[in-house]
């Protein structure tokens, strides 16, 4: 037997979204996924094309990693909308893997190489040790990836907490709901881990670079502005002299030369 609805009855699904929209865009949860999103599309979208002759299996690699990451971003905010939260975490661990290994395998040609040949599946075990015994991260920036990993991945494994969410708990029994419900609160908490992934997203691009001082210094710019204001943080470590930066930025491009 199956539920019988109106012709006219909108989806659990669509109610949600229209609920959605009226109040997220207040958000600025909302407002920082589009910067980090058009700050994404920038980077990894600049180059569209990859002649035969002239690509390295690094350039190539990380690319198309970023490129998954950035529609995995876009699933994330869809199915959030349409109220489908516990799926959109799951997406996230995803994201988090494609942007972590992108700067792994654009320093890594070999890696690299064996990625795109293959076509092997690279744990984050792998992409953390590489932080380690190559970047030099330290321990606990490297812990902070690990903490990351495992809460995202009990969210993408069938585990307890992304199961009973399908409950709800009554004044004497459990029930088991099969509408979708909007619940704000739980909304602008799956927009705030979307943005936030999206920043990481940004920053795995801008370590994917040979060095920073290749991307526009305003890119840059705008990024550490907007991680300060979802951190609500100094983070003195990301200060620039952009004058500096700049006129460094514009020499360079005023120099480039067709490598060919």
């Amino acid at each position: 037997m199956t539920d019988e609805h109106e012709p006219d009855e909108l989806s659990d699904d669509v109610v949600h979204l229209g609920n959605f929209a009226e109040v997220a865009q207040a958000w600025p949860e909302t407002d920082w996924y589009g910067r980090a999103m058009a700050m994404l599309h920038y980077g990894v979208f600049a180059v569209e094309r990859f002649p035969f002759d002239e690509t390295f299996e690094n350039e190539l690699a990380a690319t198309v990693a970023l490129a998954r990451c950035y529609r995995q971003l876009q699933a994330a905010w869809v199915v959030t909308t349409h109220g489908f939260h516990a799926e959109a975490r799951n997406l996230l661990r995803s994201v988090y893997e494609s942007a972590g290994l992108a700067r792994v395998l654009a320093k890594e040609p070999k890696l690299a190489d064996q990625w795109l040949r293959e076509g092997k599946w690279f744990p984050d075990v792998r992409v953390r040790q590489w932080l380690s015994d190559v970047r030099r991260d330290a321990p606990a920036e490297v812990g902070q990836y690990k903490n990351f990993y495992v809460e995202a991945s009990a969210w993408a494994h069938p585990t307890a907490e992304s199961c009973m969410g399908q409950i709800s708990v009554e004044e004497d029994h459990f029930f088991l709901n099969s509408a979708i419900t909007f619940n704000k609160q739980s909304c602008r908490e799956t927009v705030s881990l979307i943005s936030a992934t999206a920043v990481f997203a940004c920053f795995a691009f801008r370590n994917a670079v040979v060095d920073e001082q290749a991307i526009d210094p305003a890119w840059r710019r705008d990024l550490y502005d907007l991680a300060r204001e979802m951190s609500n943080n100094p983070m003195p470590h990301l200060d620039r002299d952009w004058e500096a930066e700049q006129a460094h930025y514009d020499a360079v491009m005023a120099n480039l030369r067709d490598r060919r």
